[in-house]
């Protein structure tokens, strides 16, 4: 029997019975205990301790038995971890993209991304060195002495999707019935900053490229009154994240394209929400990740282009229909709870016999996707 424990910053692991959602913790337990529920039905191994945490740095307990699944970590954090327990599952992953060209396409969006990302690397610096120093450590010991390379091995680290947020269960609309075009709900300003802060007075990525998108969609709905657009929007994350989910949810499955703008991140839950319930999305940049590689969604290289974009999809139904078919099949392909729990059982069954072998090879550590 596996256990599981709900990790919260600043309060005592709580006990979990997947796939009990939990949403009096986080409203992204509905999902992950879902996830959960699959694994143990297809995991080999007995006698697991699984830790759903915020945390890079620390854990309740360590161990061959302990598994790690990171739910929120935007800065790509290697985990301190890594070296102490049998695996690592990681929302957000390890490896920050730049996501634009700022030599190539100087703008001032572009210029803050850079700065956002290369802040990023350097808060990235302490534990990409530790990790390293382990992995160093780990070949040293087994050049040494290989009966001792088991117990000082890294341990994989995994990327999995987000999942969804604030979303309930809804039939799926045919995209030909839905009366609404275009769908978007959140924030576009985020919240007063204090006033030592630089972002209040230069702004941010997130900020800057969800004004570029209202002032284009709103650009858009006067040279197309026609089209129906549905716009909710809230102050910050947390707004959005206490906004009545039932409304939320009908808005988007009423809707037959989801605008999914970057957060602080590239990735944020609404492309996996959008997915779910076969809207056809149009985002930014997204990270090399085997869920989101070769996904239907369309990315976009600048708000300017959107009302192309949006003609293009809204002038042609069967192209509409086929990106329709084309998101649900993906949700359940690659980033459904089924897909990610039988992910995650294929993955900790296979170091079984990776822990097996540690002391008379070096395997490539599992980064496939299922």
């Amino acid at each position: 029997m596996t256990h599981y424990f709900i990790c919260k910053p600043g309060q005592p692991p709580i006990a979990w019975f997947p796939p009990d959602p939990a949403q009096t913790i986080d409203a992204n337990c509905a999902y992950f205990g879902k996830v959960f529920e699959v694994m143990e039905q297809h995991l080999s191994i007995q006698g697991l301790t699984v830790y759903f945490t915020w945390d890079v740095n620390a854990l309740p307990s360590y161990g061959a038995n302990v598994v790690a699944v990171i739910q929120g970590d935007e800065w790509c954090r290697m985990p301190q971890y890594a070296h102490r327990v049998r695996a690592v599952f990681k929302c957000y992953g390890t490896r920050p993209i730049l996501g634009c060209d700022p030599l190539r396409h100087p703008s001032y969006l572009n210029i803050l991304t850079a700065l956002q990302f290369f802040r990023i690397l350097l808060i990235r610096i302490p534990g990409v060195l530790h990790y390293w120093w382990h992995s160093l450590k780990r070949n040293s010991l087994k050049q040494v002495s290989p009966k001792q390379f088991s117990s000082t091995s890294l341990s994989a680290i995994y990327d999995i999707p987000l999942g969804y947020y604030n979303q309930i269960d809804l039939p799926i609309q045919p995209i030909a019935h839905r009366p609404d075009d275009v769908f978007f709900a959140g924030s576009v300003i985020q919240g007063d900053y204090p006033l030592w802060s630089l972002k209040r007075y230069m702004g941010t990525p997130k900020n800057l490229s969800r004004q570029q998108m209202l002032e284009q969609l709103q650009e858009s709905a006067i040279l197309h009154p026609d089209w129906k657009l549905k716009l909710r929007l809230t102050t910050d994350f947390n707004a959005s994240r206490d906004s009545d989910q039932s409304s939320y949810s009908e808005r988007m499955m009423n809707s037959k394209i989801c605008l999914v703008p970057r957060g602080t991140s590239f990735e944020t839950f609404r492309f996996f929400e959008a997915l779910r319930y076969g809207c056809i999305v149009v985002t930014e940049a997204l990270p090399d990740r085997w869920f989101y590689t070769d996904s239907p969604a369309i990315q976009i290289n600048n708000w300017n282009e959107l009302e192309t974009i949006l003609s293009n999809l809204l002038n042609h139904p069967d192209r509409l229909q086929s990106l329709h078919q084309a998101s649900l099949n993906w949700w359940k392909d690659y980033c459904s709870e089924t897909a990610v729990g039988q992910y995650m059982a294929q993955c900790l069954n296979q170091t079984i016999e990776v822990k097996s072998t540690q002391s008379r090879s070096n395997p490539e550590y599992l980064r496939s996707s299922p």
